[in-house]
């Protein structure tokens, strides 16, 4: 229970989230970019038209937003460009490490119309669906190191290995 205490204790303020999804949007914008420009160099290489329809152009901004959040939060255990900067990152509630899944269902949950609103209350949808939130990082691992340290005082080293 400590642990719900850690993560509510250093939990990310509104202006760093606010910052984070400035950034991302940024970089989400860009890689979009990338990805119109590949297929447009693509397509005239290989002489393959692209459709001219706008579902296929919002199927892809969609495609590339899920694809943008889900990688660089799966290899970067939950740090995006903008949580990079600010100096955060996303934790389960329970202040465990969130699986490949709750990243990609984060990912899918920010497609959801208007869900940047969210924020608004007290968190957005993609943080209460999955139950993740974004924690201040170098204070939420010192405290959780700390109370680790803290569960293993006069604790053999046999007994150390068998409480984790």
């Amino acid at each position: 229970m400590y642990q719900d205490y850690i993560v509510g204790e250093h939990k990310a303020d509104k202006g760093k989230r606010f910052i984070n999804y400035i950034v991302d949007i940024i970089a989400y914008l860009a890689f979009t970019f990338c990805m119109g420009l590949f297929l447009g160099v693509f397509s005239m290489i290989t002489h393959i038209g692209l459709p001219k329809n706008d579902l296929f152009y919002n199927i892809l901004g969609i495609g590339c937003l899920i694809i943008y959040y889900f990688v660089i939060e799966t290899l970067t255990k939950g740090r995006s460009i903008g949580k990079f900067i600010t100096g955060t990152k996303v934790v389960m509630i329970d202040s465990s490490t969130p699986t490949t899944k709750d990243y990609f269902m984060r990912s899918l949950c920010r497609i959801i119309p208007f869900e940047p609103l969210t924020f608004l209350g007290e968190n957005g949808w993609h943080d209460s669906i999955t139950k993740t939130t974004v924690v201040n990082k170098k204070a939420f691992e010192l405290d959780l190191s700390s109370q680790d340290s803290i569960e293993h005082i006069g604790h053999t080293d046999i007994e150390k290995s068998s409480i984790k």
